[in-house]
């Protein structure tokens, strides 16, 4: 029904009736008596909100002339936004402006599910949905190298295959940025990511970067200089190429400006859409993190933890200074420092190239070093990064600062008031699925394990086989002078010279090798008349220009030579 149609309570008083008229309301005397507490609507008129019309009624409000949702009375009242004793007071479901339509209804608070969160931002799922940008940005890396020779500019900036393969490893993050402008700029619900990952003036700016930069190199940089005066390792300087220094430095930034994408700019944000308590995003983002450096070599307990710990404290550097750059830097600056600068493991990986270089030897875990996963397995480490965290949560305790930026306040008061429980029988369901299929698998790989591990074999096996006849061939039958190649002429040589069949030539260096066997047969069958088998022999070991020492010498040579690259 229309609201200028609609029963409302009486007029202000000492207001005249054809101002009510002109407002939209009906003459005092064509009015029904109405409780002054009842529920009513009026019409586009007596506030200062354009919507007009709202709850009246409430004792506490300027009710006779409509409140709208939103405002109060001509202006804005203390009141408005709040619940009176007999209804909506003030403004009703409004703001704190006067001018505000308020035609939303207000947004719970109390409740830590946000109304403009998507099922996609549940946890589990955003999770997923993080790993699956990983996955697609190294196919998305994988094409680039493909269509851009950039193997073959590595080769010469550095001329080094190993260092240009490793060196690769960073550039290959290069996909995840591609991958997420594209999934940002498509999705509409993602736009005000774009608020968190350019330039805003107040968090993502030059000081940013010099933050960032000072806290990666200065946090890592600390960790080393204490390993090194406690003895845990030494350091002698290796090389130093600016050009190679300043092409690993961007790589790495790549590298490191991904994860932080992944994490605290996308992970990060699709939770703070979902879950109004910014704990979540922290802790959930995190984990993650943590979870995807678990396959790296070398990994520890402690190495792990002090990834969560690096991942805690970047996420409160975006809560409290909304600065993804400050993080992106630090964590550049930290695995370039400890990689590229120092030679040191990064998370279990040791860079082909670097400025310094570890001695091996005289590595040995201490408080600031781990031997198998570098200083960020370290018990010194960690707690340089606990420590701090403890000192930003004391800071923000104590100037009372809260989030910087809220990139979803403005979308979630749009989204007021709709239902999302459906997500969250969606999610049940899923979760269920999960756990079902995951315990039907275990417990058929239970059943089939020794099936499993025979077939393993076999294929092992088999694979073995195929790879090694090229392998094994030349090493094994060279000998016997039966295969072509390099001793199958040097067998021949002599077979030639002598006069007679060839064969039996053939066999003289075959049997020579195993034992007396084949020389035994062969010297009867040589060509010198009479009690020539001495005589045979003679020549085969003591004659000049003798042919069975020049079939045996390079046999005996040649076949080390030939199965040094094999092996």
């Amino acid at each position: 029904m229309d609201s200028d149609n609609m029963i409302r309570e009486e007029g202000a008083e000492g207001a005249a009736p054809e101002e009510l008229m002109e407002g939209g309301y009906r003459p005092q005397e064509e009015q029904p008596a109405v409780p002054r507490d009842a529920d009513g609507w009026g019409s586009d008129n007596g506030s200062d909100t354009a919507a007009g019309g709202g709850y009246s009624g409430s004792p506490a409000g300027a009710a006779p002339y409509g409140d709208a949702f939103g405002g109060g009375t001509g202006s804005n009242t203390p009141a408005g936004g709040t619940y009176g004793d007999g209804g909506y007071s003030g403004g009703g479901y409004g703001g704190d402006t006067g001018d505000d339509p308020g035609s939303e209804p207000p947004v719970n608070k109390k409740s830590f599910i946000r109304a403009c969160g998507s099922w996609t931002d549940i946890l589990p799922i955003a999770a997923l949905l993080s790993v699956i940008l990983l996955l697609f940005g190294s196919i998305i890396s994988a094409l680039v190298n493909k269509f851009l020779p950039v193997q073959e500019l590595g080769m010469r900036l550095l001329g080094d295959e190993d260092g240009v393969a490793f060196l690769l490893q960073y550039f290959d993050f290069i996909g995840i940025w591609i991958l997420f402008m594209l999934i940002t700029a498509v999705f509409k619900g993602n736009w005000p990511m774009w608020k968190a990952y350019f330039y805003n003036g107040h968090g993502n700016n030059f000081k940013a970067v010099l933050a960032g930069i000072l806290l990666g190199f200065g946090t890592n940089g600390f960790c080393i200089l204490m390993s090194v005066i406690m003895g845990d390792i030494k350091l002698s300087f290796n090389e130093f190429r600016p050009l190679i220094f300043l092409i690993f430095l961007l790589c790495v930034w790549i590298q490191s400006g991904a994860e932080e994408i992944v994490d605290r700019c996308y992970l990060y944000q699709k939770l703070r859409r979902r879950y109004r308590w910014p704990v979540i995003a922290v802790l959930g983002n995190s984990l993650v993190f943590m979870a995807l450096h678990m396959p790296n070599p070398g990994v520890t307990a402690w190495g792990l933890a002090q990834v969560f710990l690096i991942g805690v404290l970047f996420s409160l550097i975006i809560y409290y200074w909304d600065s993804l750059w400050t993080a992106i830097w630090a964590h550049t600056a930290w695995n370039f420092s400890q990689s590229i600068v120092f030679g040191l493991p990064n998370s279990g990986i040791v860079s082909k190239y670097s400025v310094f270089k570890l001695e091996a030897a005289s590595a040995r875990d201490g408080l600031f070093y781990s031997t198998s996963f570098g200083v960020e397995g370290s018990k010194g480490a960690n707690a340089i990064i606990g420590g701090l965290i403890v000192i930003v949560l004391l800071y923000g305790l104590i100037t009372k600062r809260g989030e910087k930026a809220d990139h979803w306040e403005e979308m979630e008061e749009l989204e007021a008031g709709k239902s999302h429980i459906w997500e969250a029988v969606v999610l049940t369901v899923i979760m269920i699925a999960v756990v079902a299929a995951g315990a039907l698998g275990y417990r058929w790989y239970n059943e089939h394990a020794e099936e499993i591990a025979q077939i393993s074999e076999m294929m092992e096996e088999t694979m073995n086989e195929q790879e090694q006849p090229g392998a094994e061939a030349p090493v094994v039958e060279q000998p016997a002078g039966q295969q072509p190649g390099a001793e199958t002429p040097a067998v021949e040589q002599p077979a030639g010279q002598q006069p007679g069949a060839e064969a039996p030539a053939v066999e003289q260096p075959a049997g020579q090798q195993p034992g007396a066997e084949a020389p035994a047969a062969e010297q009867p069958a040589g060509q010198q008349p009479g009690a020539e088998a001495p005589a045979a022999e003679q020549p085969a070991g003591q004659q000049p220009g003798a042919e069975t020492p020049a079939a045996e010498e390079p046999a005996a040579e040649q076949l080390p030579e030939q199965g040094s690259p094999i092996l």
